[in-house]
């Protein structure tokens, strides 16, 4: 769902937590005063003015407190690694996705997936990205080559000259492509992927499927575009578990066009079709959080999931927040304690669990 399954929307303190490790880790100093001009100074000024002063990159972390591999990456990189990273070489700050900065931010540099880290020369150009994150290893490596200078791309290319009809080599191809500003090139080799594994016997068709759509939905801001892709997506995975991102794409995007009915409509159909299933209920509580429903809905959608899906920790962590959403504290620590039974190491989950400890405790 988000971009870990679709897109999951908690608010909570990440996007603060974050900026003042990346801060930290680099060395950053506070971002001067917003000067008086026509147009007011945004973060991203402001960092970039920075990055000249001091004559070093800066590392833009594209982020939202729903996503859980940005908390991931702000745990294990900017909280307990920092002491890795290569601090005299950049400045750091981060941009939440959801504010206006944050789209604006992301229409420029064509950021379809989260978290997405960006470095920028101090005249604001890209010199690479890292898009997702896996390891602390790995990151710090792709960190360090780009620093250097090396293009992480290069080896990606050679392979699918090699073999220009790998599907799943063309998605990557297609989705670099995009990133890159080449959006004819990179929508012919989406296409040519789908073309190529129609029955999605590799995969290929839903991942080719999956990034048109978000280019649409999130960069091009084309959300009957994106409607369309996912809508397909939808009908051509039915069955697999592959489906279910999709059907919940559809119903954000019917959200995004003013629909909300219709998006209600075809959750309730999903819940009505496969009423044994944790999913639907799942993909409609986290909808009702999402757009700020019915909460108290949610909340019993949330549960009645944990009970068809128990050891899913997401169902337990969707309980918790919609019981945070209503001011139940209570329900909503012992929820996330079981998601973090489950799941001890998710930063997401630590981090909800910590904001509700201090909640409790607060005068």
């Amino acid at each position: 769902m988000p971009d870990r399954r679709p897109v999951f929307l908690v608010r909570g303190p990440t996007a603060a937590l974050l900026a003042a490790a990346l801060l930290a880790a680099a060395g950053c100093p506070a971002p001067p005063a917003v000067p008086a001009s026509d147009r007011p100074e945004t973060a991203l000024d402001a960092l970039l003015s920075t990055a000249r002063t001091q004559d070093v990159a800066a590392l833009v972390q594209v982020e939202a407190d729903w996503c859980p591999t940005c908390h991931q990456l702000a745990r294990e990189v900017f909280e307990q690694a920092a002491d890795r990273l290569p601090s005299d070489r950049f400045v750091a700050g981060s941009i939440d996705f959801d504010s206006d900065e944050g789209q604006a931010v992301s229409v420029r540099y064509r950021v379809m997936g989260l978290p997405t880290t960006l470095l920028l020369d101090p005249d604001g150009h890209e010199l690479g990205r890292i898009e997702g994150f896996e390891t602390v290893d790995g990151y710090l490596t792709e960190l360090r080559r780009i620093l250097d200078g090396e293009d992480l791309s290069a080896e990606l290319l050679e392979r699918l000259a090699a073999s220009p009809d790998d599907p799943a080599l063309l998605v990557e191809v297609g989705h670099l492509r995009l990133t890159r500003g080449a959006e004819e090139d990179g929508l012919r080799l989406l296409e040519r992927a789908r073309a190529l594994d129609p029955e999605n016997a590799a995969g290929a068709w839903a991942d080719a499927t999956r990034t048109l759509g978000r280019w649409f939905y999130r960069v091009r801001h084309d959300r009957e575009r994106a409607l369309a892709y996912y809508r397909e997506g939808a009908e051509r995975t039915a069955g697999t578990d592959a489906a279910w991102g999709f059907h919940w794409w559809v119903a954000l995007s019917l959200q995004a066009l003013g629909r909300p009915d219709e998006a209600l409509a075809g959750l309730d159909g999903l819940i009505a079709a496969q009423p044994e299933r944790a999913e639907p209920a799942a993909l409609k509580a986290e909808y009702l959080l999402t757009t700020g429903g019915d909460a108290a809905a949610g909340l019993a959608l949330a549960r009645e999931a944990a009970r068809l899906a128990p050891e899913d920790d997401w169902n337990h962590y969707l309980a918790a927040a919609l019981a945070e959403r209503l001011g139940d504290t209570d329900a909503a620590v012992s929820a996330i304690r079981r998601a973090l039974e489950l799941a001890p190491e998710k930063a997401i989950y630590l981090h909800m669990l910590e904001r509700l400890t201090r909640s409790a405790t607060a005068p």
